[in-house]
């Protein structure tokens, strides 16, 4: 599991480092974690990166999941209908003993 933490504003000035961070760790069996908590601010750069992120992880076999959104950031992700990878953070948390 690789977790990739983000701080600050998620916004069009770092589509390309946002990529770069996550497009590495994309691979076959490979469960890949956002962790939101430092984010302060979110548009729709971060719902295009999640739907490619998905999208890949999807295709190989592996798994993206978003950990500790703000209100704020859950709801972008519940427009983006993007809800279900936090979701799947919590239930897959629940899971641990």
């Amino acid at each position: 599991m690789a977790v990739i933490a983000l701080r600050g504003e998620v916004d069009m000035a770092g589509l390309d480092d946002l990529q770069r961070a996550v497009e590495p760790h994309l691979a076959p069996g490979q469960t890949v974690v956002l962790d939101l908590s430092g984010v302060t601010f979110a548009d729709s750069t971060l719902l295009k990166v999640l739907h490619q992120a998905r999208g890949k992880a999807n295709d190989i076999g592996g798994a993206l999941l978003v950990r500790n959104p703000s209100d704020l950031v859950r709801q972008l992700l519940s427009l983006g209908d993007l809800d279900d990878l936090v979701h799947a953070e919590v239930d897959r948390q629940n899971d641990l003993p």
